[in-house]
């Protein structure tokens, strides 16, 4: 006899889905080892400037990652949150990604915090990336100009209806390096000689002006 599951799902014509989910319940969870890099062009940033990021993710398997729920994007890598209490995110998204789909969003206010703890998000969201297989995403940010100095941040990559055979690597450290501010422009020093002329020039610029006017 079929189970009442499988009889719900034929109905919906969703077989094949609702018996990984089925599956999924029961315990018998995909096997993945997923992992996440980035790279950033240029470094350093600039304050207000553009950057490109290449964001990579590897699944060493032995199944596919993301594939349990179909046509749901559940590879999902989460850059660790910028706090916007006293200042505002480091940078931007303005156009869409290529490869994922990139997201921005400030969290909601959590009470007994410092302003209300609000911090800036980011995230993104890859399809099923099988055994042995990596997916890129390609996304420029916009520094503000506010942005000046060095900063430490991290991706953390997850997917929910898989289980992770090895944790361990699954976040990415990195720190933008900003660009050094341009140096003042010297002023030659004077010798001693070079201050007298000077202070003589002065003297004499009172009776230049009175005799000229003369």
């Amino acid at each position: 006899m079929m189970a009442p599951s499988v009889k719900v799902c034929a109905r919906l014509g969703a077989f094949l889905a609702c018996v990984a989910s089925v599956s999924a319940i029961a315990g018998a969870r995909p096997k993945v080892d997923l992992s996440v890099s980035v790279t950033t062009s240029p470094v350093p940033f600039e304050p207000g400037g553009i950057v490109t990021v290449t964001m990579t993710v590897h699944n060493a398997g032995p199944d596919a990652a993301g594939a349990t729920l179909p046509n749901e994007r559940s590879v999902i890598v989460r850059e660790k949150p910028y706090g916007i209490v006293e200042r505002p995110p480091p940078f931007v998204l303005f156009e869409p990604a290529t490869g994922c789909s990139a997201y921005a969003q400030e969290s909601e206010p959590i009470p007994g915090l410092p302003g209300g703890g609000l911090t800036y998000l980011f995230s993104y969201y890859f399809d099923t990336v099988g055994s042995g297989e990596s997916r890129t995403c390609v996304y420029r940010v916009r520094f503000l100009p506010s942005t000046q100095a060095d900063f430490a941040t991290n991706w953390r990559i997850s997917s929910a209806n898989d289980d992770d055979t090895n944790p361990n690597n699954n976040q990415f450290d990195y720190t933008f390096i900003a660009a050094e501010p341009p140096a003042p422009v010297a002023v030659p020093a004077l010798s001693l000689t070079g201050w007298l002329l000077l202070g003589l020039g002065l003297l004499l610029t009172p009776v230049l002006v009175r005799t000229y006017r003369a």
